[in-house]
């Protein structure tokens, strides 16, 4: 019989093996819509590659044409049969536009959360809608 502490470790070593293969398929699908993140050169988005015990790949996204129904609906479909798991897609350009205010999407297997609030956004994005979302409020999800 396991101890408890070694069912903790096998679960999260469980949990970290799939988030890093997870972490590998959103890098190479957002990799074919944009640029990823570098200090040296122009972005679109960086995936967050630290792992800290939440079931969630964290990807902050600096041009909105990234938030494409497309282009969700290809990150819902690598999490689709990963029950507990959701991709954080956050609009992040709260460092490049003053009073930008934290919103995202919530991208879990069966559902999107949507807190995006699209009067920030130019008119060519305020139109994305994603099937099967609901609404939700930032800080509320």
């Amino acid at each position: 019989m396991m101890s408890e502490r070694s069912d903790k470790d096998l679960d999260y070593g469980k949990q970290l093996e799939t988030f890093e293969h997870l972490l590998a398929h959103v890098d190479r699908l957002m990799g074919e819509f944009g640029k990823p993140f570098s200090a040296s050169e122009d972005n679109d988005f960086l995936v967050v590659g630290d792992y800290w015990g939440n079931r969630q790949i964290k990807i902050e996204v600096f041009n909105l044409a990234l938030f494409h129904p497309h282009i969700v609906q290809r990150l819902q479909s690598l999490i689709r049969k990963m029950a507990g798991w959701e991709i954080v897609y956050s609009a992040a350009l709260h460092d490049r536009v003053p009073g930008w205010p934290n919103m995202g999407l919530y991208i879990r297997p069966h559902e999107i959360i949507d807190t995006l609030q699209r009067q920030y956004f130019p008119k060519e994005f305020q139109g994305f809608e994603y099937e099967g979302s609901r609404r939700g409020v930032e800080g509320q999800v």
